[in-house]
């Protein structure tokens, strides 16, 4: 065979393989529009804070993007393990077609370079672990933060409710005692004014419900507009759920331990520092392992054994790595002392909330609201005796709503803020634990 027949063909083959991989490429997108458009689970009737809680780390998207990951990280884990697919090299004379070699090389990690690889998977592994249950714990602190508001827009509708038939009932008496002679013009219109005034209020309430209904579901991993079934109650959920996991002192304690960021951060420090040492290792020679068979003129179906190293000489190349993994490890360590600093914080805040709601609670649920219920009503038979004026009615009538919601509003800040503490100390979520504190 001549030489320029060989090549042709050589070619040929060549051309053939690159036509090949160039090949065009048409992905499927029509699977992916129906997983993203797929039904959400149906959600439990009169489902408690707990229940919720626990649909929302099965179902949300974060929740299984984040299962992924782990996925992800394990095969990971699994290629970190394997090792270098070897060579096959094969070679033929074209002047020479007696010429042939037909070689296949292994490298062979030496110098621990394959375990660092396998303990640095391992990390980025427990690291995506971490990073799962900070999502789950994110999303309990969001769900039970949406859900108290969605149940305080509720009673505020409700006692908007009954502000409107306390204003009935007291433009009803005015507007008999107008027809009487008693009550002038003006004091008529007030009241009605007020009334009308109640009114829109109510409608108001009545869209910000459905605006919470939708920060809820979101919350859940739902679509906006579903529907929340089921009889709430702001004071029933707060009875159940709204206690402090721990003393505060033991609380300070045991954030640093289970806080899901931290342990998070820690293990991509520890990811760092397995990467700091394979950075160490980088300027060490590369070990490669063969065989070789010949077939020649001379040395016919001769097989030799073949080790090479390489010869890492350009040394500046393995400084400047050694250097970027250690400032990567610096960067790190400073990164996870910072975030200690910042939970840390935000523990203080979410107790100082707590405390504040409580006091607030107790001042409004125990005293305030019973003695502004008791003044409208004082009030309001006083106006129908003409011993009191409409300015007096209604402003006994706006305080006791001022005061209940104020309760209302106490009840829904400790809900949020034992959901932002169970976000940081996750140990005890309200999806795992439920006890009952009546203090009510």
């Amino acid at each position: 065979m001549s030489l320029f027949t060989r090549t042709a063909r050589l070619t040929v083959a060549v051309a053939t393989l690159t036509l090949a991989a160039c090949a065009s490429y048409s992905p499927n997108y029509e699977a992916l529009d129906q997983q993203v458009r797929a039904e959400s689970a149906p959600l439990p009737v009169d489902a408690d804070i707990a229940e919720l809680i626990r649909y929302a780390q099965r179902h949300h998207p974060a929740v299984l993007a984040a299962k992924s990951q782990i996925e992800r990280a394990r095969a990971d884990s699994i290629a970190a393990g394997a090792f270098a697919d070897p060579q096959l090299n094969i070679t033929q004379g074209l002047n020479d077609t007696a010429y042939q070699t037909l070689g296949i090389t292994q490298e062979i990690p030496v110098f621990g370079r394959r375990g660092m690889s396998i303990e640095q998977a391992r990390s980025a592994q427990r690291a995506a672990q971490a990073r799962l249950e900070e999502i789950k714990a994110d999303l309990a602190a969001n769900v039970v933060q949406a859900f108290s508001e969605y149940l305080y827009v509720r009673e505020n509708q409700r006692l908007q409710s009954d502000l409107i038939q306390l204003l009935e009932q007291f433009t009803g008496v005015a507007e008999r005692a107008y027809a009487a002679g008693s009550v002038s013009m003006p004091d008529l219109l007030r009241a009605q004014n007020a009334l009308d005034e109640a009114r829109s209020d109510y409608q108001n309430l009545d869209a910000m419900l459905f605006s919470q209904r939708a920060r809820l579901n979101s919350a859940l991993g739902r679509d906006a507009r579903m529907e929340i079934e089921g009889e709430y109650s702001l004071i029933q959920s707060h009875r159940e759920f709204a206690q402090l996991p721990a003393q505060p002192s033991e609380l300070y304690a045991q954030v640093k331990a289970h806080n899901p960021a931290l342990l998070a951060s820690r293990y991509e420090v520890e990811s760092m520092l397995v990467a700091q040492d394979l950075a160490g290792s980088a300027g060490l020679p590369r070990l490669m392992v063969g065989a070789e068979y010949m077939n020649t003129d001379m040395a016919s179906g001769t097989v030799a054994g073949m080790v090479s190293v390489s010869l890492p000489i350009w040394r500046s190349n393995y400084r400047a790595q050694r250097d970027a993994a250690e400032a990567d490890v610096q960067t790190g360590i400073q990164q996870l002392q910072a975030a200690e600093l910042e939970v840390q914080a935000e523990l203080s805040m979410a107790l100082y909330q707590w405390q504040e709601a409580e006091r607030n609670r107790e001042l409004y649920g125990d005293v305030l609201v019973a003695r502004s219920e008791q003044a409208v009503a004082t009030t309001l038979s006083n106006y129908q005796s003409g011993n009191a004026g409409f300015t007096d009615v209604i402003t006994s009538q706006r305080e006791w709503l001022s005061f209940a919601l104020a309760h209302r509003r106490a009840l829904a800040n400790q809900l949020a803020a034992v959901a932002t503490i169970h976000a940081l100390i996750p140990f005890a979520s309200p999806s795992t634990t439920q006890t009952e504190v009546d203090h009510e």
